[in-house]
């Protein structure tokens, strides 16, 4: 018996099947979503109630969710943040860093708020609160790019200008720093710690007292007639000041002894020595962290020939003394040959050169010479001038030759 079945109907099956398929992935990533935000606002509501702990913990847990994960940062600031998993990451980084901050662990929290601000660089409290914990570590350079970074999202923030200032002139970058004084200066007149700074650095550097005079046209006149206290002025300077010793302090580093060999040198020759620094090579190498530098000095002290101790540390003046040579009979004894002193010969010594000298071609007592040599030398006809001559000459001839014939006749 012959089945007759139509064209369209597995097409129909399979488009079944993949509406279903869909509908069941939009159902899995609305549940994800739905699940997400649910356990943020469990952690949110743990950390309005201040228990960290337990809040830290549901952050972490979130951020290892799958619609967390997926999530990732197109890269494009003007689109912003739209997919829900970047969203609720760049909360959570921002919460995980003020959880860090209030514990005072501020090298995880500087972390979280960086990983923040991959995600979103438009928000200017979130570049503020950058600088914020950069100037607490003493990372200056740091906390210069923030505060810099939330005056572009937001030129009017005063925050970030305030503490931009007080950067910039603990970083010596006076220029800078008197630039965003008159950007403050305009906004304020009456800005003490402009005031203050910018005097300072004109007693500091008075050549920029000049330099900058067109900078501050713009801002009120009455910026030159404004005093401060005293111990507000020493106040705002110590601020600046206490900063740049700070960092000064992180920069020198306490000198580190040398390092000893792991293997002794047995005996004094290239192979074990040698062995000796393959041996701490890979000892450096394959230690627990933290590991030495390997431009680090060894100390090979105590490898050191104690005879030549001795022999450096006395010292020996040499005494010239001046011997006559003996005469020796016997042949096979060389002789020193003697030593020729010869004095220098100063160039005032040599007698000024005259003409005749340094005439080589010419005798002295030779007179016609002489007044050969004032007469002028004679030009040699050239190709060009002898032919022309010639052509004159023949032409002459011919002339005359005319005449001639004309006379006869």
């Amino acid at each position: 018996m012959i089945r007759i079945a139509a064209l369209n109907a597995s097409s129909t099956i399979e488009d079944d099947h993949e509406g279903s398929f869909k509908s069941h992935k939009i159902q899995t990533k609305e549940a994800q979503e739905a699940e997400a935000f649910a356990l943020y606002h469990k952690a949110l509501d743990l950390q309005k109630h201040d228990r960290f702990e337990e809040s830290a913990k549901a952050y972490h847990e979130l951020l290892e969710a799958r619609l967390l994960r997926e999530a990732v940062s197109s890269g494009d600031e003007k689109e912003g943040l739209k997919h829900p998993g970047l969203i609720l990451k760049y909360s959570t980084y921002k919460n995980l860093a003020q959880l860090a901050a209030q514990r005072e662990d501020l090298e995880t929290a500087m972390e979280f708020y960086l990983e923040a601000v991959m995600l979103d660089s438009t928000d200017v409290n979130l570049w503020y609160k950058i600088g914020h914990v950069a100037l607490r570590l003493i990372r200056l350079p740091l906390a210069r790019h923030a505060f810099e970074e939330g005056l572009r999202c937001n030129p009017d923030h005063w925050p970030c200008l305030d503490n931009l200032i007080t950067v910039l002139y603990t970083l010596s970058d006076y220029t800078t720093c008197l630039y965003f004084i008159c950007k403050a200066l305009e906004k304020d007149c009456r800005y003490s710690k402009g005031l203050v700074l910018k005097e300072k650095i004109f007693e500091e550097q008075p050549c920029l007292r000049k330099d900058s005079l067109r900078m501050f046209l713009k801002c009120d006149m009455s910026i030159h007639d404004v005093s401060v206290s005293a111990a507000e002025t020493q106040a705002i300077v110590d601020e600046a000041l206490g900063l740049r010793k700070k960092r000064q302090a992180l920069i020198v580093r306490e000198k580190e002894p040398d390092l000893k060999l792991v293997q002794p040198i047995p005996f004094f020759t290239w192979k074990c020595l040698g062995e000796s620094l393959l041996a701490m090579y890979s000892h450096l190498t394959t230690c627990e962290p933290p590991r030495p530098s390997l431009g680090k000095r060894i100390d090979l002290s105590d490898y050191q020939d104690p005879s030549q101790l001795l022999a450096s540390s006395v010292v020996v003046t040499p005494v010239s003394v001046v011997q006559p040579s003996p005469i020796c009979t016997n042949p096979t004894v060389a002789v020193a040959e003697p030593v020729l002193s010869y004095t220098s010969v100063t160039a005032a010594s040599f007698p000024l050169h005259s003409p005749s000298l340094l005439d080589t071609g010419t005798p002295m007592g030779d007179v016609s010479g002489g007044d050969k040599s004032k007469k002028g030398v004679k030009r040699k006809k050239t190709v060009e001038e002898s032919g022309e001559t010639a052509k004159r000459r023949s032409a002459r001839v011919r002339n005359t030759k005319c005449k001639k014939k004309k006379k006869k006749k």
